[in-house]
Parts: structure tokens; sequence; C-alpha cells
């Protein structure tokens, strides 16, 4: 089967209109209903005139289907008035999010979505955040019987780094261990085995508090997530990722 042939399978089954059905497509070319069938089985190549109605019923760009590009929407139907198709809008989601990417690799900070895509994408576990392991925390996963939250990384760039002035993994542990302020501790770990019973966990949050070893008072708004994650040597951790408000 030649390349125009696997393509055309291709976008005759992701049609969410002709979704694999041959004689639907067949006849709104104007052909007996057999006619794309026999064209694929036989390998038969259609003439150009057919060839761009297929195109246009399958809303795919005859370069797709020819092979010269992987690329399936036809950059040309931007320029037509009129809404934008669902192929638009799939195309335009799909260069945002390989933005996205390459503005994080490139140490960009990530977005709340860009971590929840990855938690997703790469089911959870942790080595799909290498890209962005300078901006969270990670913490050991706390069970029921945990009274205390236990640090296991610090990102370089994690709003704890910036706020403490260090990614000290002590420091910290430290200031977690040494606040003077019970509600806070206790509210902190019910959200950490919240996250860790396999939900993710995105809050608002306010901090004011005199953090263990400062003279003054932190205040932040920010927002939380919290994601349960897989380590490469199968033990459970909490990735927090904080982002404060502008």
């Amino acid at each position: 089967m030649s390349v125009f042939h696997e393509r055309l399978v291709k976008a005759i089954d992701a049609s969410p209109v002709y979704a694999g059905n041959r004689a639907k497509l067949s006849r709104a070319l104007g052909m007996s209903p057999n006619y794309v069938s026999t064209v694929l089985s036989t390998s038969a190549n259609p003439n150009f005139d057919i060839a761009v109605r297929m195109a246009k019923e399958l809303e795919v760009s005859l370069a797709f289907l020819a092979g010269t590009t992987d690329q399936s929407f036809d950059l040309s139907d931007l320029s037509k008035d009129g809404p934008m198709t669902d192929k638009a809008l799939q195309f335009f989601d799909q260069i945002a999010g390989s933005l996205r990417e390459a503005a994080v690799v490139r140490g960009q900070e990530p977005l709340i979505d860009d971590m929840m895509s990855n938690w997703y994408k790469y089911g959870r576990q942790l080595s799909g955040f290498n890209a962005m392991k300078d901006w969270f925390d990670l913490y050991r996963a706390p069970v029921a019987s945990s009274d205390r939250l236990e640090v296991l990384r610090m990102g370089s760039n994690s709003l704890s780094s910036r706020t403490l002035g260090t990614s000290e993994v002590s420091a910290l542990q430290f200031a977690l261990d040494e606040v003077k302020d019970p509600a806070l501790k206790s509210a902190l770990l019910r959200s950490y085995k919240t996250a860790a019973q396999g939900e993710a966990v995105l809050s608002e949050e306010y901090l004011d508090v005199l953090a263990p070893g400062h003279a003054e008072k932190i205040r932040l708004d920010y927002l939380r997530l919290l994601l349960p994650v897989q380590r490469s040597d199968g033990s459970n951790a909490i990735l927090s990722y904080s982002k404060p408000f502008r």
C-alpha cells in the first residue's frame, strides 16, 4: 500500500464525520458506495479532482495525503473567513503544546498546566519532569501514621528556595519541623497525605508566618500543586510546585 493509501485510511478513520465509513465518503464524493474501498483494495490512484475532494471532505491537506508533510491541517485554511474547524483548533493546541515544552526545556518557569500535562503524559513517573526539576520540591509520600513531612530534594528555582534563599534540603526541613504554628503544620501534612492517596491537589495558599531562623515574617499568596509521583526506584513521592500570584 502506497503512502497515499495509508494516509487515506488514517484520515478516514480519524474523521469525526466519516469515522472509518468508506461507503459514506464515497457517496459524499458523488461516487458509488464501494468506490473508496475499491481504491484502497486495488491501490488505484484517483484523479486530481477526486483527490482534492477527498482532502476537503476529510479536512486534511493534499500534502498530508501525498506524504510530503506529517501535518494534516492545511494552513491555507486560516486565510478563509468563518469559524475555525476542529482540525484548526487541534493544530493550534499541538503547536501551543510544543512551544510550551520547548520553553520549559530552555529554562522558562513552567505553568500549572505544564505540570499537569506531564503528569498525565508520563503516567505519574517522576522521570517525566526532568526538564522542570529546578522548579519544584520533592517530598517522601507520607503514610497515614506520618506525623511530619520529609523533604527529599529542593529545586534551585522553587518558590521555597527563593523564599528561604537556599536550596539546601536541611533548611526547608528545619523550617517545617520548627515552625511555631501547629495549625499550619497540620494543614500541610493533611494536604500531602491527600495527594499520597493518588490525587492531584491544587489549592490557593496564603502564608503569613515567622519561619525559624528568619527575622521577618514570610508573607506569600500562591498556587500550590501537589502531584503523587513514582521515583525510579519504585518508591512514592509528592512533587510540590508553587507559583506566586503576581
